[in-house]
């Protein structure tokens, strides 16, 4: 038996630079972690929302997705079609679980506080990419197997999930930039150990949810 728990138990307790890995059962999704050949798919960074001067307690997700399913993006105050997004945590989880999206999700906890300057850096990322739109799902994949396979750098204009976190990491100086984002998947934070880092880091492994 695999112990899961609720969000509700863990939210309290997370903090700007920890990690959501998602479980997907939609068609996309199998294809990602058949090709990666584990059971992750998404990938987004929780940021709380005091961190990089916002108001509220609730944490909020940064994450690249296909569809923003109406959430309110809270970089601009309204919902935003697709591409880089920073949404509620609680709401992305619920509307993944009921619209049968997603069915497990795992936390990594990133294993210390980030510095003013690492959080200056990362609210500074956000709106810098935020513009930027998802690939189609054939794009993606050609995207990520040729970053993965030759080094190749994707178009600047679209983003997907762990080629955001990635961006993201290497934006704030945690890893090296020889290594093109896109050639990262999801399983590459779970795991951790293929991380050309620039400092020392990981992430912990935390409770998997289910709701």
């Amino acid at each position: 038996m695999i112990r899961e728990i609720a969000y509700n138990d863990v939210k309290d307790n997370l903090k700007t630079g920890d990690l959501i890995l998602f479980h997907g059962v939609q068609t996309t999704s199998k294809l990602i972690e058949l090709i990666e050949w584990s059971f992750w798919s998404h990938v987004g960074m929780v940021v709380l929302p005091k961190d990089i001067g916002m108001t509220g307690k609730e944490p909020l997700f940064w994450e690249s997705t296909a569809s923003g399913d109406g959430l309110t993006d809270y970089l601009i105050g309204k919902p935003k079609e697709n591409g880089p997004m920073l949404v509620s945590l609680h709401d992305r989880i619920q509307v993944d679980v009921n619209q049968h999206y997603d069915t497990h999700f795992l936390v990594k906890y990133l294993n210390r506080s980030l510095k003013q300057p690492e959080l200056e850096q990362l609210k500074d990322f956000m709106y810098k990419v935020h513009d930027c739109g998802f690939p189609n799902a054939e794009n993606a994949l050609k995207y990520y197997i040729e970053g993965r396979s030759l080094n190749k750098p994707a178009p600047d204009k679209e983003v997907f999930c762990s080629e955001l976190t990635a961006e993201t990491f290497m934006a704030m100086g945690f890893i090296s930039k020889q290594y093109v984002a896109n050639g990262y998947c999801p399983d590459d934070f779970n795991k951790g150990d293929n991380m050309p880092s620039l400092q020392p880091f990981h992430f912990n492994g935390g409770a998997r949810l289910n709701k």
